[in-house]
C-alpha cells in the first residue's frame, strides 16, 4: 500500500497533515494535527516514515474535495463533510460505533462523554467512549472536539490530541462560547433583552 501525505500548512490550530492512499480507493487514513509539543509534519515522520518519505502533496480530486470541505470550515463558509472517504475498516466496532455516532454532532452543538455512551448502546462505558475519542484518526471531520465534560468544561490535552487551545479554538468556530474552559453559550449573541443585543469580545 502506497501512502502520500498532503501538508496543511496554515490553519486556525496550525499545520495539519493528511496521510491517505488511492489504491485500490482513495482513502484518508488519518489527519494528524498539531500539538503543543510537536507539529503534525514530525509526528507523521515519526510514524509512517521509518521505511522511507511518504510522497508528499500528491493531489487528487477527491483529495481536493475534502480540502475544499475542510477550507470551507476553518473560514466559517457552509461546508459538508463525509465519512465516505474515511479509512473507518481499520478500526476496532467500538471504536467505530462511537465515531460514527460523534460524527451526527452537529456545528454549534456539544455532547458529553455519557451521552455519546449512551447513543452506542453502551451506557456505562463513558470511559472507553473518551479513549475511543482521544485516537480519533480523523479529527475535524469527525468533530471529537464537540465532546465535553458533563460539566460544560472543555477537558484537556487528554481528551483531544490537538491540545486544550486548539479545541477551543474548533468550538469557537462552530458558534460555541468559552469562558474559563467552560462553555457557557451556544452563540456569541447574548439578548439583553427583545429588542437589544450585544456580542462579547
Amino acid at each position: 500500500m502506497t501512502l502520500f501525505k498532503y501538508i496543511i500548512n496554515e490553519s486556525p490550530i496550525g499545520e495539519i497533515t493528511i496521510i491517505w492512499k488511492k489504491k485500490p480507493k482513495f482513502q484518508i487514513e488519518e489527519i494528524i494535527i498539531s500539538n503543543p509539543n510537536q507539529t503534525s509534519s514530525q509526528m507523521a515522520k515519526e510514524k509512517y516514515e521509518q521505511e522511507g518519505e511518504l510522497h508528499i502533496n500528491k493531489k487528487s480530486k477527491q483529495l481536493n474535495n475534502v480540502l475544499k470541505e475542510m477550507n470551507n470550515y476553518f473560514n466559517e463558509k457552509d461546508y459538508k463533510f463525509s465519512l465516505e472517504y474515511l479509512n473507518l475498516d481499520k478500526l476496532k466496532p467500538f471504536q467505530r460505533a462511537v465515531l460514527e455516532a460523534e460524527f451526527n454532532t452537529e456545528k454549534g452543538t456539544v455532547n458529553t462523554y455519557k451521552d455519546i455512551a449512551k447513543a452506542v448502546g453502551s451506557p456505562k462505558a463513558y470511559r472507553a467512549v473518551g479513549t475511543a475519542l482521544a485516537k480519533n484518526p480523523f479529527p475535524i471531520i469527525i468533530p471529537c472536539h464537540r465532546t465535553v465534560k458533563a460539566d460544560r468544561t472543555i477537558g484537556g490535552f487528554s481528551g483531544f490530541a490537538g491540545g486544550l487551545e486548539s479545541k477551543k479554538t474548533l468550538l469557537e468556530l462552530d458558534g460555541l462560547m468559552i469562558q474559563d474552559k467552560k462553555i457557557i453559550g451556544d452563540s456569541p449573541i447574548i439578548s439583553l433583552d427583545k429588542t437589544t443585543q450585544t456580542k462579547l469580545v
